[in-house]
């Protein structure tokens, strides 16, 4: 089995969820199954967006997709 590799960018540490379930903390590379995810991150709803919908293929531990939250 080949793993992508996700960094979920946010300037405090919270829990990634991946289709509700949690799956790591943010600004840590996350070695996952490749596939579709919708991401967000754990409470308190103070970021924006409010999840990101992803399609996680073609990363490499160098080379990981990147997406960022950004505090509201």
């Amino acid at each position: 089995m080949s793993y992508e590799y996700l960094v979920v960018k946010f300037p405090q540490q919270r829990p990634v969820l991946l289709n509700g379930e949690p799956m790591g903390e943010t600004n840590v590379k996350l070695e996952l199954e490749g596939g579709s995810y919708e991401v967000t991150l754990g409470p308190p709803p103070d970021f924006k967006p409010e999840k990101h919908q992803i399609d996680l293929r073609h990363t490499a531990a160098s080379r990981p997709l990147r997406i960022e939250f950004e505090v509201i």
